[in-house]
């Protein structure tokens, strides 16, 4: 489909050390992916923006996203919550067209601030043993998948809020982990129609993506067998980590492009 001049071509923009960069970068991301079963997105927009256009991150990496869940989902199926994902599903259709319309309202670095903002604050509280003892009913989780899709339309951030409060809660890790897998892979897929829709997939995507399938394969393996030998006290610390990263990284970005 690609001739190797045509790959020679995509990849002459980028110099040496930016290539290892991606490279070593990328499989971070995987690794994490497989082990967490979040965060992918997040690092792999983050990190690349600094090389390749947003719009075309955001592409890639909903791409490989899907590719990670295909590889991740046989081993996560039977750990699945189909109740909360049917109800987390529901919300995140409903609020991802709501937060695109208000991307004519509120500026999404703005709205990045205040979201990575909360997502801090609520992993320290979970860090310092704050956890949530409400209602766990589909009005919930669904107004729950509400919020995370107007925080992934406006700002591209839909995951963080529902780990959050997956985390504050009992939640069986097994099962947290699986409905994350398959919930990010229907929400990817949904995505990734309204990106074509919007003609932002191109054949230089696709480029990146296929040379990319090799590193995300072994890594999304070596954190699927992470997750294997781990507790879920050193899953929780590790998926809390991350989200105290990834807020932090936010609330950076955000103060660095409002400047």
């Amino acid at each position: 489909m690609f001739d190797l001049e045509t790959i020679t071509n995509v990849f002459n923009d980028f110099s040496s050390v930016e290539l290892v960069f991606a490279t070593i970068l990328l499989f971070i991301a995987a690794v994490i992916r497989g082990l967490t079963g979040f965060g992918f997105s997040a690092i792999i927009v983050t990190g690349l923006s600094f090389i390749i256009p947003p719009s075309q991150t955001v592409v890639l990496a909903l791409l490989l996203e899907i590719v990670a869940s295909v590889h991740l989902m046989p081993k996560a199926w039977s750990n699945i919550d189909w109740k909360l994902l049917g109800a987390l599903g529901s919300g995140v259709i409903l609020g991802t067209p709501i937060g695109m319309a208000l991307l004519a309202f509120a500026a999404p670095d703005k709205m990045r601030l205040i979201i990575s903002s909360l997502v801090l604050i609520f992993s320290l509280l979970i860090l310092k043993g704050c956890s949530y003892r409400g209602p766990r009913n589909f009005s919930v989780h669904g107004g729950l998948g509400l919020l995370s899709g107007i925080c992934n339309g406006t700002a591209a951030l839909g995951g963080l809020p529902i780990v959050t409060f997956l985390l504050s809660t009992d939640a069986q890790v097994a099962a947290t982990r699986a409905t994350l897998i398959a919930l990010f892979f229907a929400t990817d897929i949904y995505a990734l129609i309204f990106a074509g829709g919007h003609g932002l997939v191109s054949t230089r995507i696709f480029i990146y993506a296929i040379t990319a399938l090799p590193l995300l394969v072994c890594g999304v393996a070596l954190g699927q067998r992470l997750f294997n030998v781990a507790s879920p006290s050193f899953f929780k610390k590790i998926a809390l980590f991350l989200l105290l990263s990834l807020s932090l990284t936010g609330i950076i970005r955000s103060f660095m492009t409002l400047q």
